[in-house]
Order: C-alpha cells, then sequence, then structure tokens
C-alpha cells in the first residue's frame, strides 16, 4: 500500500512537472515586464468587440519569465485584459521551468505545450485556438481571430 501512495504521488509530481500557477502581480514585478505592460495602448474599437466575445471564454497562458517572447507578449495579453474589463473572463497563468533534458518535447505534455508563451482558449469546454510563441498579427488580433 505504501509502494502505490509513493507511486501515485511521483506520478502526480511528474505530470506537473515545471509549471506552477503564477500571479499577474508576480509577472509585472519585472520592471522591464511592467514597462512593456504600462507603454502598450490597445485598440479601443478592438478592445470592444473582443469584450463582447469574452464572457464565455476560458484561457490558460503558459510563459517563462526566462523568455523572451514571454516578456514581449505576456504583458501585452494582461494589459489588453485590463482593457477588456470582462469580469466573466476566467485566465490562468503558468510559469514552466526551462527544459531540462536533452530531447524534451513539451514544457507541459497533456497541453502539448512545445514553445511559450502558449495561450489557448476555450469556449464551451472545447479548446478554439492558441496563440504559440509570437502572434502572427499581434495578441489583440490574434485574439480577434480566435473568438470570432
Amino acid at each position: 500500500m505504501k509502494r502505490l501512495i509513493l507511486c501515485g504521488l511521483a506520478l502526480a509530481s511528474f505530470c506537473a512537472w515545471g509549471q506552477q500557477e503564477i500571479d499577474r502581480n508576480e509577472i509585472l514585478r519585472d520592471p522591464e515586464w511592467k514597462k512593456i505592460h504600462d507603454d502598450y495602448i490597445p485598440d479601443a474599437e478592438l478592445i470592444v468587440t473582443l469584450r463582447n466575445q469574452a464572457p464565455e471564454t476560458r484561457i490558460e497562458v503558459y510563459l517563462g519569465l526566462w523568455c523572451s517572447d514571454s516578456r514581449d507578449h505576456v504583458p501585452v495579453f494582461l494589459k489588453i485584459l485590463d482593457a477588456m474589463d470582462a469580469p466573466g473572463l476566467a485566465v490562468d497563468l503558468f510559469e514552466v521551468g526551462r527544459k531540462t533534458a536533452p530531447g524534451q518535447k513539451y514544457y507541459v505534455e497533456e497541453k502539448a505545450v512545445e514553445r511559450v508563451p502558449t495561450f489557448i482558449f476555450y469556449s464551451g469546454g472545447e479548446e478554439k485556438g492558441r496563440i504559440v510563441e509570437t502572434p502572427r498579427l499581434s495578441i489583440l488580433e490574434d485574439m480577434l481571430a480566435i473568438l470570432l
């Protein structure tokens, strides 16, 4: 029985390896990330359109505090959330550690998160789309494309 419990704990810790929930205030504690957040001014018309799509949306964000792409895009995403002021929008932020083994493909295997940042959008319990590492147009425009 003791071995079964230990195996279960080992498996649980393996599945959650390298990710932990992080608060937006922790992310913006870094002055460089905070400056990117504060300097970004989202398009007001696009924000209104996005706000109308947000009530049934849940977003998971996987980021690395060590990652330059995360630094460039996550503060912008947080500023978009601030501008949207959509209390029904659910957002979960997760920090991931660096890949530690040669050949390690995923940061979060069960979500197939291979690169960071990864923004996963859900609506009605189904994945609607992702922004992976670098947006195609911009974070705001890619969010609209996914949610419209």
